[in-house]
């Protein structure tokens, strides 16, 4: 168990479970007096309440969990004890937990620390009203305050054991113990390392006698001469002295003394240290023989060992350093140093030992350096050379240790090529080009001048890897390597940048007037060029596509992680034409890049603040009647003005944002649908699915709760999923769409016809309704080889083959309904029968109102 300063939920939840009787014990005490069914304690989590003890019907129970969100005791953490008298489940219909209890009455009240903060909740649950319930509510926050100390008085009690145990492990350690005297009293007392430093038995009793009996004979005058001097003159001392253990052995202390005193003057006690300093003395008795030993040291080492006079004179050197340079001793012996090193060296040498033998500074004194040497064939290698100041009878010299780095350098070259190079394609990894790119952009800002950057992706990867395998995924992405690098000419350099990308950086930057340099659309047709694409694998030619993200740019005022992110928003968008897509961003780019983070930064405050509304579109059938209606999502920020849905929404696609938007919108559907239903108009309202919200773990539950919440009979609901949503994770998707159809809820396939669905999933898939997007309504009647109209005619067809309803989007001309009607196509929305009205606009509205 590990102890913080303050008792917190881990350390409650330790303490519960080792006093576990205890706490039972007064729990059922409690429960006497107050006839709970459930009566538990639970300590607080991230998002959950763990039960760690708890009485069922005045019998233990096994530890539980269950959610923090929607329950009672999320109240109780953030306003404090609260108490239900019955009906608890009607005030937290989310709370499954009381639901399985079929709990009606309700006391909770927090447990807190000495920091006023909530780790934990006493909890009492009763299965039939509690009428007493508000005159309980105070004793039972009472009760968690009597929980709380306890818990408190536990965990003082064992973090002061813990710092105990700590101080004796500190004091066995350092092999110090300590003393203390109280003269009045004459008591002496020992700490435990004092006791095992003496080899005394620590139950052992100590006195002022028996402690001096342990000195050595040799030292027994000098200890009590110096303590009755502490005791009459409160003299400190500090000595050094042998004394002799219970079992005879005789060891070296250091003794030390002081006194502590009353406000009057009084000596209150005397205090001192014993150190066991034997392994000190012994040291310096075998100091002699390590010095004899240093000289076959030297020999065994891996290093030179050269030694010096203030001339530059060799005087000594080791085995290794003959080795090294490759000379005799007695052909360096009493020669100049200058001789190991190369020129310039060698010549200055003399120079820097006289400047440093009269100023005394020196910059390689005392630091290591790196520096070329010089061996007797003449062959210059890198060394690492230590130089410290010596002094022998007087005479000033120096000593040099010197070990021989080549092969260090050689590795160190190694795996900086590792740490810097793409294993896979040999070219220059992300962190080279991180370096590279922020010296350029320094270099660019410094001189007001622009940079290029391209980023290309290759595009579905994961399907060469899927049915080649990786490694020949990987011969894929070396063999598209080599043919880019051979096309980028001189003037750019390429990087590797991820799993199946590449950054084409400009090596020269030019400035404004000079930005045609760049010839950017060469270099980005030579990178989209289909050639470098084709793979041959297992000796199939097999054609990969790629998209590319060009800037251009002045990088003054940018930060490097805004261009990356502009770059790969750039990518993004190219990926929308592929295959070959190419986006090219401008300065313009970069300020819509910035509307981007503004939008993302104040989007969470939208949800937060309620900014977000509902428009409704109306859906007409063949006659103009009014049949439904889809609700789009509309928001309007006091900072930002009025923002499209197609700049929010794929932002908040990006994140859990459009769950919430969602839980938003399907809130505001709903009571949209109970005021119409109370107005006598019996219209559905379809809403749309995003592809995160469908695969939550809770979709199919919320969406129950809601609709049950507002009373609203499911069918009136149509759930609208585009064809990504559908193959995002299509059995999931399956399998929610399945459970939510047993219930009444229907099914749209919005903007079909764009996406990837399989018409095998639809045919199995409960949709009631396949919607033409607007993208191919556009079309009708323009002269395009008549490709759009045959697309809806496909449309219609197979709506019709599903046995489903087919509705268009984007209506706007008559000619459009003309053809659509003809064609088969039962419903109709669009601007040629209304824009999306707010509610109010459409308040007034009778069954089977016509729009036109």
């Amino acid at each position: 168990m590990s102890f913080e300063s303050v008792l917190n939920e881990s350390e409650f939840s330790t303490i519960i479970l080792e006093n576990r009787s205890a706490y039972e014990q007064d729990l059922i005490a409690f429960n006497e007096l107050l006839q709970a069914d459930y009566l538990y304690l639970g300590v607080k989590k991230t998002d959950s309440i763990s039960v760690l003890i708890g009485l069922s019907h005045n019998s233990p129970i096994s530890e539980i969990e269950y959610e923090l969100k929607g329950s009672p005791c999320e109240s109780v953490l953030l306003t404090g004890p609260c108490g239900y008298e019955s009906n608890v489940c009607e005030h937290f219909p989310a709370d499954q937990t009381l639901e399985a209890l079929e709990a009606q009455g309700y006391l909770g009240a927090g447990l807190i620390n000495e920091k006023n903060r909530d780790i934990g909740v006493l909890v009492a649950i009763f299965t039939t009203p509690k009428k007493d319930i508000s005159e309980w509510l105070q004793v039972f926050s009472i009760q968690a305050k009597l929980f709380s100390t306890q818990l408190q008085k536990d965990f003082f009690a064992i973090k002061t054991a813990h710092n105990l145990s700590l101080i004796d492990e500190i004091s066995r350690m350092s092999q110090t113990g300590s003393w203390e005297f109280y003269p009045e009293t004459e008591k002496l007392i020992w700490s435990l390392e004092t006791y095992r430093i003496h080899g005394l038995p620590i139950s052992s009793e100590i006195n002022l006698q028996k402690a001096i009996d342990f000195i050595a004979t040799d030292y027994t005058a000098e200890i009590t001469r110096a303590f009755e001097n502490l005791r009459t003159s409160q003299q400190p001392y500090d000595i050094q002295c042998q004394i002799i253990d219970t079992s005879g052995s005789a060891r070296w202390v250091r003794a030390s003394g002081k006194a502590e005193f009353y406000k009057n003057g009084e000596v209150k006690r005397l205090f001192g240290a014993f150190e066991d300093i034997t392994e000190y003395k012994t040291a310096l008795i075998l100091n002699e023989d390590r010095a004899k030993r240093i000289q076959s040291i030297l020999n065994n080492i891996n290093d030179a060992v050269f030694s010096i006079d203030a001339k530059g004179t060799i005087t000594h050197c080791n085995d290794v350093a003959l080795k090294m340079f490759g000379y005799t001793r007695g052909e360096l012996l009493g020669h100049s140093v200058e001789m190991l090193m190369p020129e310039p060296y060698a010549s200055n040498h003399a120079y820097y030992m006289r400047n440093y033998m009269e100023s005394g500074v020196g910059k390689i004194i005392g630091v290591g350096r790196q520096l070329p040497a010089k061996r007797k064939n003449g062959e210059i290698f890198q060394m690492e050379l230590s130089l410290t100041e010596s002094s022998d009878l007087g005479e000033r010299g120096f000593i040099g240790v010197i070990r021989d780095i080549s092969e260090r350098i050689e590795a160190q070259d190694t795996i900086y090529n590792l740490a810097y190079t793409d294993p896979v394609t040999h070219l220059r990894n992300q962190q080279w080009f991180h370096q590279r790119f922020k010296d350029l952009m320094l270099r660019a800002s410094m001189n007001q001048e622009y940079i290029h950057i391209l980023l290309l992706d290759i595009d579905n990867m994961a399907q060469i890897n899927t049915r080649f395998g990786f490694g020949n995924g990987n011969y894929a992405i070396r063999k598209v390597a080599e043919q880019l690098l051979f096309v980028i000419g001189h003037d750019y350099e390429i990087f590797k940048y991820g799993g199946d990308s590449f950054v084409v950086l400009s090596k020269k930057t030019y400035r404004k007037e000079e930005l045609h340099k760049f010839d950017s659309s060469l270099v980005e047709s030579a990178l989209l060029n289909p050639r470098h694409f084709d793979i041959i694998l297992n000796s199939v030619k097999w054609s990969l596509t790629a998209s590319l993200g060009s800037a251009i740019f002045n990088p003054q005022g940018q930060s490097f992680e805004s261009i990356i992110n502009v770059i790969e928003q750039a990518v993004k968008r190219a990926k929308r034409s592929a295959p070959f897509g190419l986006c090219h961003i401008s300065e313009e780019g970069f300020k819509e890049f910035d509307r981007y983070l503004d939008i993302k930064s104040k989007l969470e405050q939208a949800i937060e603040h309620d900014e977000l509304s509902i428009v409704l579109q109306p859906q007409v059938t063949h006659d103009g009647t009014v049949s439904s209606f889809e609700a789009l999502v509309r928001w309007y920020s006091k900072e930002l003005g009025q923002v499209s849905p197609s700049e929010f929404i794929p932002i908040a696609e990006e994140s859990y944002a459009i769950c919430e938007i969602g839980d938003i919108v399907l809130r505001k559907v709903l009571n949209v649908i109970s005021n119409f239903v109370k107005n006598g108009l019996n219209t559905s309202i379809a809403i749309n699915i995003s592809a995160r919200q469908i695969v939550m773990p809770d979709f199919v539950n919320t969406l129950l709760s809601r609709v049950n919440q507002f009373g609203i009979p499911p069918h009136m609901l149509m759930l609208e999923l585009t064809e990504t949503a559908l193959v995002v994770d299509i059995e999931l998707v399956k399998e929610t769409m399945l459970e939510l159809a047993k219930f009444g809820f229907r099914f749209s396939i919005d903007d079909f016809g764009t996406g990837y669905s399989s018409l095998a999933y639809l045919k199995v898939l409960p949709i009631s309704e396949l919607k033409i997007d607007k993208y191919f309504v556009d079309d009708i009647g323009k002269d395009f080889d008549g490709k759009a109209a045959q697309i809806v005619d496909a449309i219609i067809e197979m709506a019709r083959a599903l046995n489903v309803s087919c509705i268009a989007e984007g209506v706007e001309s008559e000619e459009q309904l003309n053809y659509l009607k003809a064609k088969g196509c039962e419903k109709f929305q669009g601007y040629y029968f209304s824009r999306p009205e707010p509610q109010a606009h459409w308040e007034g509205l009778q069954q089977n109102t016509k729009l036109r």
